[in-house]
């Protein structure tokens, strides 16, 4: 049991809570353009290829020790050998596949839970897509890993900026190793507990500083608006009762939408915010539009658990690193630019209330808010539905700036799939990638229906938000290559040239041919415009 590493609390947790209609897992999608020249067996060489290598470090070997009565705890253990036929998966979808093939195809494999036996992780290679397309979909264990080191992670593979098919390409479990990171980083929380204070007086007022700091942010928290020092702070379990707080089942539903970033970051720019309070001010008019669609839309407003990173940049280490805010999504202003000052004011008090802690007192904070949330978790009952301590989960990962390839062949797109948990029925992720930024809707497939329409009403309450700052919509980028091809070739060329061509060849025609006539013409007309009216004049 030396060699076994114990798990901290939180990347307990996820596996305390799951069950066989909550797998506690995440994962990722990515869908990819072959190389130019590339046919089907770039595919088939490269799931080939990935057969041959096995992990090269922690956490693709790690698996979960038994437990005994002596070590009750959960623990990671080093595997010697893993059996890679079983993690990697080669499947196909009817060619040609779609978005909504491919989603559906997602939606049925992130429902189904990992081995607890085996290494905690899989990774499926999908051909069969439209244009020249193929996907690849990892799943991880979330006690395993965070969001954010997961797409760390995947950044690190897939690390190319231009182009170039090589030999040998070797699949992200067996990645080298970076110098001086033979083992997994240390959580930010356990190097604080680490750190040896300098002195006797450090030892003593330590400890206490840090509880006191904890105790001071939780007082504020639970006051939430009645806070002297931060009114627009959203208190814990004060979320009202909604249809996103019911039971949830095993099968899952994911729906994505895309937009540029250009479009959000403007409207930041005209609110003086960020882009997550525009991330939060177009999921509270999504919700809004969508719980009154459903005739379900809660008086008070909904409340948003948003998880917060506080791992280190150069962290590529597993394990939880994360943080708890709760922000309002002013769903009960109808009006947009109100809304948009709600959730901005929320947001802002929330960060404000974590910027006076470090990693430690975060870590301690963000257990005693989440405390009754998590033993009901833990205990099968779930999110309280009468007073639940959030109604839906949104959080945003951020990824690469730049166009990524992946052994040449080009990344299109990436999406985050996340989990549901019991008594919240809805998970939110955002994933920002080059210049756009993926909305991943994450639910249970049979406690809300019609979640897919929750990508219509995002589209609306962006485009509501560009008309109330009258935003001219100049970055539907993506859009606009398979619109822009389409309307011309219909009617616009022919319908502008061949009128601007007509007229002017008449023209000069009628202009020439009247000169002649155009005093016979003018004679008839003025008897006929009434030449009896003339004789009025001299009288």
């Amino acid at each position: 049991m030396s060699n076994n590493k114990v798990l901290t609390p939180g990347d307990a947790f996820f596996l305390l809570i799951e069950s066989d209609k909550t797998p506690s897992q995440i994962g990722s999608l990515a869908r990819m353009k072959l190389p130019p020249g590339a046919d089907k067996n770039f595919i088939l060489d490269m799931v080939e290829g990935f057969r041959k290598y096995q992990p090269a470090a922690a956490p693709y070997n790690l698996k979960l020790a038994k437990r005994t009565a002596t070590n009750p705890m959960y623990a990671w253990e080093t595997v010697d050998r893993v059996d890679i036929n079983y993690h990697l998966r080669h499947s196909a979808l009817p060619y040609p596949g779609g978005e909504r093939e491919l989603a559906i195809l997602i939606s049925r494999l992130h429902s189904i839970p990992l081995d607890h036996n085996r290494p905690m992780w899989e990774f499926h290679i999908i051909e069969g897509l439209e244009d020249n397309c193929f996907a690849i979909y990892s799943k991880m264990h979330h006690a395993l890993i965070d969001g954010v080191a997961g797409s760390r992670l995947l950044q690190q593979w897939m690390s190319q900026t231009e182009p170039k098919v090589t030999a040998n390409f070797v699949p992200f479990w067996a990645m080298p190793i970076p110098k001086g990171k033979t083992k997994l980083k240390e959580h930010a929380a356990q190097k604080a507990v680490r750190r040896a204070p300098k002195s006797l007086l450090d030892k003593l007022s330590g400890p206490v500083k840090s509880a006191l700091g904890v105790f001071d942010a939780t007082l504020e928290s639970v006051l939430g608006s009645r806070s002297k020092k931060n009114p627009n702070l959203v208190a814990p379990y004060s979320a009202p009762e909604s249809m996103l707080n019911v039971p949830v089942g095993p099968q899952r539903r994911v729906s994505t939408v895309a937009f540029t970033t250009e479009r959000l970051l403007a409207i930041g720019k005209q609110r003086n915010g960020t882009l997550n309070d525009v991330v939060m001010a177009i999921c509270g008019g999504a919700l809004r539009n969508y719980l009154i669609e459903q005739n379900a839309l809660p008086s008070k407003p909904l409340v948003a658990q948003v998880p917060v990173s506080f791992r280190a940049k150069d962290d590529l280490g597993g394990g939880n690193s994360i943080g708890m805010v709760l922000s309002s999504l002013g769903t009960d202003e109808p009006d947009t630019l109100a809304r948009f000052d709600k959730t901005k004011a929320s947001m802002s008090a929330g960060k404000s209330l974590l910027s006076k802690m470090d990693a430690l007192q975060i870590t301690a904070y963000s257990a005693l808010m989440t405390l009754p949330f998590s033993v009901g978790q833990m205990t099968g009952f779930g999110n309280s539905k009468s007073r639940p301590m959030s109604n839906v989960v949104i959080s945003n990962v951020p990824g690469p700036r730049e166009k990524r390839y992946l052994n040449g062949a080009e990344v299109i797109n990436v999406h985050p799939v996340s989990f549901v948990m019991q008594g919240q029925a809805l998970n939110i992720t955002l994933f920002t990638y080059a210049d756009q930024i993926t909305f991943v809707f994450t639910a249970c497939r049979e406690s809300l229906p019609s979640v897919q329409r929750l990508v219509e009403h995002t589209t609306e309450a962006l485009e509501a938000l560009e008309n109330e700052l009258h935003i001219t919509n100049k970055t539907p980028a993506p859009k606009k290559p398979v619109s822009a091809k389409k309307k011309p070739v219909a009617t616009k060329p022919k319908t502008t040239k061949a009128p601007v061509k007509k007229p002017v060849a008449k023209k000069p025609v009628t202009k020439k041919k009247p000169v002649a006539k155009a005093a016979p013409k003018a004679v008839k007309a003025a008897p006929a415009a009434k030449t009896k009216k003339a004789p009025a004049t001299p009288n």
